[in-house]
């Protein structure tokens, strides 16, 4: 076990995604879903997240992301699909103190985004210290569906 899972309390804490696209889209909910006060970095965003920021729901900062940006940060997700950008934004973060996910690299990341599912008070997360997101999600589903058939007995 590389990563220790753990609850993170990310309420009102400001919270920066930089990355508009679909692996951003699920951070950000992701946050949301927790509390956090979530800013997004990025030119362009899937529709779910210009609507997110239409309703005032997230903050949303129409730009590249610049050195300095995680100073405020509690958490910066970095969610480009530019790997050295990746990189850069790592070690900003650790910089500035704040925590860092790094969507395309693990090893890079001092937290990790599990599968999550949420339901009727209990939620399930479930992790792969990294390396494979998508067997994360079919584990996630199969124990979610399980759960379901529990609640029928």
């Amino acid at each position: 076990m590389r990563y220790l899972p753990v609850g993170l309390d990310v309420r009102d804490r400001i919270c920066i995604v930089v990355g508009g696209g679909p692996i951003g889209t699920r951070k950000v909910l992701n946050l949301l879903r927790a509390g956090a006060a979530v800013t997004l970095l990025s030119p362009e965003a899937t529709e779910a997240l210009a609507e997110m920021a239409r309703e005032g729901r997230i903050r949303w900062l129409r730009r590249e992301y610049a050195s300095g940006d995680f100073r405020e940060a509690f958490l910066a997700v970095a969610a480009t699909d530019d790997e050295e950008a990746n990189r850069t934004m790592v070690e900003d973060a650790r910089e500035a103190g704040a925590l860092i996910c790094d969507a395309s690299s693990g090893s890079r990341s001092q937290v990790i985004f599990g599968a999550l599912h949420e339901e009727k008070g209990i939620t399930l997360a479930v992790f792969t210290d990294g390396r494979d997101p998508s067997r994360a999600r079919r584990v996630r589903d199969a124990i979610a569906a399980s759960d379901r058939d529990w609640e029928q007995e």
